[in-house]
């Protein structure tokens, strides 16, 4: 389900410039000394970076990664891994054998550690390895890159990868992080955020939370209100709809949550939930811009993007543009991007301008008790 599928899902980062005379000459050589080498008998877990059409191809020679103005490659990981249930079966074997051989005497608890450590090398190493891989696309021109997983595990091992030989850091864009680093937003604003959130802090993403649990009740708000209708160019209006799926709790405690489809009763359930304090905690929409559908659900984090489903792809491309399918796909995905970043900076500049408390917040509260209000 990662990007190239036609129900995408992918984690959002901002990649700072790097600074060399040689970009994409530099861009090679660090591929190429982080590629995926395998596993060997000196570790368990091997990590490294693919080619974009074969995770399992490990080769950079082609420079078939250097796609128009993007970077695409896969990052793949394969770990050795014994089965609990296996594992203590075999242990379980070795101390009935250390036994035998010591007169009936239980190991200590030493030699029970050792027993044991010796069983899992023993098992690891007549063990497959298991692969896992995600693919990876950085457009470094607009500073943007998004990984093909949702997995914290996975991508902890992609950052220490990339971190290591890029020597460059990329940023989560999560609800915050989204608004500092790519909403068209203007400074002041985001001025106004830094007093709110301190992004610094190792607690960011669940102390601005408020803005992901906010947005997405806007964004149901802003569907009904103002009949989902937003100019996102002087050419082009784009239709925002409610999609199939809502998910509303207490911002806080997050145990108790209500599920609801867009029928009309599950809507009606969902108002309730809003009348008694739940807020969106996750919501599907759907976005028609020009000849354009897309489909896409978005937590209460706001950093990954899912199951977004985009135009229909056409089977096959000419073969002297091999990579049309990729710069197709690539045009949607920023297409969709820009539109929600559009749609964030519009709840921004109400949730951190003056007129929040005193404007938005009465119309949001009666939309919540008797529904849609005339501005």
């Amino acid at each position: 389900m990662g990007i190239k599928s036609s129900s995408a899902t992918f984690s959002r980062f901002y990649v700072p410039d790097i600074v060399t005379e040689d970009f994409w000459g530099y861009v090679d050589e660090k591929l190429k000394a982080g590629a995926f080498s395998g596993v060997d008998e000196s570790r368990d877990v091997a990590s490294g970076f693919t080619v974009w059409e074969d995770f399992f191809d490990p080769a950079f020679d082609s420079g078939s990664y250097h796609k128009g103005d993007y970077i695409a490659f896969h990052f793949r990981q394969d770990q050795r891994k014994v089965p609990s249930i296996i594992s203590k079966q075999y242990t379980k074997q070795a101390i009935q054998k250390y036994r035998a051989e010591n007169n009936g005497k239980w190991p200590s608890r030493q030699d029970k550690l050792a027993i044991q450590e010796e069983v899992q090398d023993w098992l690891l190493k007549r063990v497959l390895p298991q692969p896992s891989a995600f693919e990876v696309v950085w457009n470094p021109s607009a500073r943007w890159m998004v990984l093909g997983t949702t997995s914290l595990k996975m991508l902890d091992a992609f950052l220490e990868l990339f971190e290591d030989h890029f020597r460059t850091y990329p940023v989560p864009l999560y609800h915050a992080r989204w608004a500092l680093h790519t909403a068209p937003i203007e400074p002041q604003l985001r001025d106004a955020l830094a007093t709110l959130v301190n992004v610094e802090s190792v607690h960011a993403i669940d102390e601005g939370r408020f803005l992901g649990y906010e947005f997405l009740t806007w964004l149901w708000f802003f569907t009904e209100h103002a009949e989902g209708k937003l100019r996102y160019t002087p050419e082009l209006d784009v239709q925002v709809e409610l999609g199939e799926r809502l998910v509303l709790t207490l911002p806080g405690e997050g145990r108790e949550k209500v599920v609801c489809t867009t029928q009309a009763n599950a809507l009606s359930e969902a108002r309730v939930a809003l009348q008694q304090g739940k807020m969106v905690e996750e919501i599907q929409i759907q976005i028609r811009a020009g000849d354009n559908d897309y489909q896409v659900a978005l937590d209460s984090t706001l950093h990954a993007f899912k199951g977004l489903k985009t135009p229909r792809q056409l089977p096959d491309f000419d073969q002297e543009d091999p990579d049309g399918r990729f710069l197709e796909k690539m045009f949607f995905i920023e297409e969709v991007s820009s539109i929600l970043s559009t749609l964030y900076a519009t709840y921004l500049r109400m949730r951190l301008g003056g007129s929040w408390e005193s404007d938005t917040l009465p119309v949001l509260k009666e939309w919540i008790g008797e529904g849609p209000a005339p501005l």
